[in-house]
């Protein structure tokens, strides 16, 4: 048989895309470098192992696994829906948020049609797009918080735009958009433009102010929200979120989903996190007040890095030195210490690190001023 490129077979782009590299495993670093002790600050997982006891409800739900799960996680979803004080015919669950934007992508962009990402930003908004054979259009941070003075101008000029990727609080930076300015971004802009909010992260608000999904659910269908379990209650290696959305928009995910989505161990222990309030309470805490104490310690060092409202900081390394962020991951890695490089989001003098406990954040400092230099 002649030889063939067979990339020229697959869907256009597809080629052409960067695969995501996700933060370097700690068993990886350990076998690497021959060390006992590694943290991982690179992508913003619980520094706290999970409770004890969700191995017994997850072992349960593991011996029913012979049967397929349920397609609609009906008793999850009664318990989220209680929780966020809305009805259950505005939520469907997904393999992690992603899959939900993936989903999000399939059902709203067609050949050719534009979405909006304000950038640097979490790159599966791309990846969605251009799968679906969408054109991406990148529109650049004011600062470090997203523009949608620019973002609304954008849609009013342009043609053929279908969504606009939001984040809130947004992956790298950590800002928030407010209630009030995106009550203002909504009134105003063109009424067939979709509207994505990614909120991965909104358990670790402390901001009143901030801008939340349920606002919007009943006065505009245009809004689509995105949470997971990933992050405030720990659950990052079972893969389970979901979208909140107006229930027109959930019969459309429920059109293109798998069947069975979401696994009977993942569904089991989200439904076990969200009972043990406690674990996911500390974290959050933690989180507060490691956020506030690496950052005052990491401006003390003369870093520039802007308040967030999530579980990570965005530092920004000195002008004056010739480091940048991949530089530092590598003189940090043999220390045992991962961080996420902002060459990830396409702004190499910067790095983003997860907040991890203070004894791991204040040994994080110590190796960090080594590596400077």
């Amino acid at each position: 048989m002649p030889e063939f490129d067979v990339t020229s077979f697959a869907r256009e782009h597809v080629a052409r895309m960067a695969p995501y590299v996700p933060g370097k495993p700690i068993l990886e670093v350990r076998q690497e470098y021959g060390l006992d002790k590694v943290v991982k600050l690179s992508s913003n997982e619980c520094p706290f192992e999970l409770p004890a006891a969700l191995g017994e409800a997850v072992a349960e739900a593991v011996t029913g696994s012979n049967r397929y799960p349920d397609a609609l996680c009906r008793q999850l979803r009664a318990q989220v829906a209680a929780r966020l004080k809305i009805s259950e015919s505005h939520l469907i669950f997904c393999n992690g948020a992603e899959e939900g934007i993936r989903l999000i992508a399939q059902i709203f962009l067609n050949q050719g049609e534009k979405a909006v990402i304000p950038t640097p930003i979490f790159d599966a908004y791309s990846t969605a797009t251009l799968l679906m054979g969408g054109q991406p259009v990148k529109l650049p941070l004011k600062g470090h918080r997203i523009d949608l003075d620019a973002v609304l101008s954008f849609c009013k000029q342009e043609k053929d735009i279908k969504l606009v990727w939001l984040c809130s609080p947004s992956n790298p930076t950590g800002d928030i958009l407010t209630k009030k300015e995106t009550d203002g971004f909504l009134t105003q802009l063109p009424p067939h433009i979709m509207v994505v909010l990614d909120e991965a992260y909104r358990e670790f608000v402390t901001d009143d102010q901030a801008v939340c999904t349920e606002d919007y659910l009943e006065k505009d269908p245009r809004v689509i929200g995105l949470r997971t379990f990933s992050k405030a209650y720990g659950l990052a290696g079972l893969r389970i979120g979901y979208i909140v959305a107006h229930p027109r928009v959930i019969a459309l995910v429920n059109n293109v989903k798998l069947p069975f989505n979401v696994n009977s161990a993942a569904m089991a222990a989200a439904g076990y996190m969200l009972e043990e309030t406690d674990f996911a309470e500390k974290h959050v805490a933690l989180a507060v007040s490691e956020r506030t104490f690496m950052r005052e310690q990491l401006c003390r060092r003369g870093l520039e890095v802007p308040e967030s409202q999530a579980n990570f900081l965005f530092v920004k390394l000195p002008d004056n030195t010739r480091l940048d962020g991949t530089a530092l991951f590598h003189r940090l890695l043999p220390k045992g210490f991962v961080v996420r490089p902002g060459t990830a989001f396409g702004v190499p003098g910067y790095f983003r690190m997860s907040l991890g406990t203070r004894e791991d954040n204040l040994e994080f400092l110590q190796e960090f001023d080594r590596a400077m230099p």
